[in-house]
């Protein structure tokens, strides 16, 4: 039995259309405003990057944010799905006080909701607040940015490598 012909319609595809609307993930929908309101001053930037949005604060601030996201019940971001960090070195707008930016992506189940908060760690001084308090899970992989980055974070309960060996020099 042969198939019946598609018509020119069917077989294009619905992207082609220009009506087509580009796809978004409802958990990178957030109330900018209420996050803007509940950081205050501890929020240096908000913006959106690739849909999703980021919140830029400083180092000294990072603990006090995360620890607002996760408690305040209006945004509850409960869940610390990611710890990494980047290593600016090779940029051609590389500054030593820029040279590492750590990247938390934390969650909330209730809301279904996600946010990015970076903060930027000197080479001078590649330290950075543990999250371990907040989030039982960063103590793993604040391990695995401290072996891969030499990042140390302050207040971690056992900071030792992970994958390297212990004679690995950064």
């Amino acid at each position: 039995m042969a198939d019946a012909p598609k018509s020119a319609a069917a077989a294009t595809p619905a992207a082609a259309s220009p009506a087509a609307k580009k796809f978004r993930f409802a958990e990178n929908d957030l109330n900018h405003d209420l996050l803007k309101q509940k950081l205050g001053t501890a929020l240096l930037q908000l913006e959106v990057a690739g849909e999703q949005t980021v919140l830029h604060v400083a180092r000294e601030n990072v603990v006090s944010v995360l620890q607002i996201l996760h408690q305040d019940a209006a945004l509850n971001f409960k869940m610390l799905t990611d710890i990494t960090a980047v290593d600016n070195m090779k940029r051609e707008d590389f500054e030593p006080a820029k040279r590492f930016k750590v990247v938390y992506t934390v969650y909330s189940i209730e809301h279904a909701r996600r946010v990015r908060v970076e903060t930027l760690v000197p080479e001078q001084d590649p330290t950075c607040p543990s999250a371990h308090a907040i989030y039982k899970g960063a103590a793993w992989v604040e391990r695995e940015v401290f072996d891969m980055f030499g990042i140390r974070f302050t207040g971690h309960p056992d900071l030792r490598r992970v994958l390297s060996p212990d004679y690995y020099e950064y």
